[in-house]
């Protein structure tokens, strides 16, 4: 199951779905959202999501920032937020921490998405023994 999650994170980049990245306080935060039929059936189900069209997921993960000044070691934090369209429709983001060991710990959430929609997303991220960090970008979002 692992190696599935792994294989699909090494996907992301190559969708047309851009990664968002702040540093601050000794973290890197980097989102991404994608596709949830980028999952496979049972990778859906193992998790709870479910695969549809007209649904995205958005992928969470707080790396520290090692000496070297990179990236690196999967920190737990809460993560939590919103979404809102061009209507000013807004959607709660509820996350589910995955943590796989390893230094493999991500946080997903469900979005509903429209085809050539532009969202706005707003996040907090706290990651233990830290303060929040905020997030915020926007996205256009396309449904196949």
């Amino acid at each position: 199951m692992r190696q599935m999650i792994i294989a699909l994170l090494c996907c992301w980049t190559v969708s047309t779905y851009a990664t968002e990245m702040v540093r601050e306080q000794g973290f890197e935060v980097q989102i991404q959202p994608f596709p949830s039929t980028f999952l496979t059936q049972d990778v859906a189900s193992t998790y709870g999501f479910e695969r549809s069209r007209r649904q995205a997921l958005i992928n969470v993960v707080v790396l520290k920032i090692q000496p070297d000044g990179q990236a690196r070691g999967a920190v737990a934090a809460s993560v939590t937020g919103f979404s809102k369209n061009l209507l000013g429709q807004t959607q709660t983001l509820t996350f589910r921490e995955i943590d796989e060991g390893d230094d493999a710990i991500y946080y997903l959430a469900p979005l509903r998405v429209s085809s050539e929609e532009e969202i706005q997303i707003a996040l907090e991220v706290i990651p233990i023994n830290a303060q929040a960090i905020d997030v915020n970008f926007k996205q256009r979002v396309y449904v196949d």
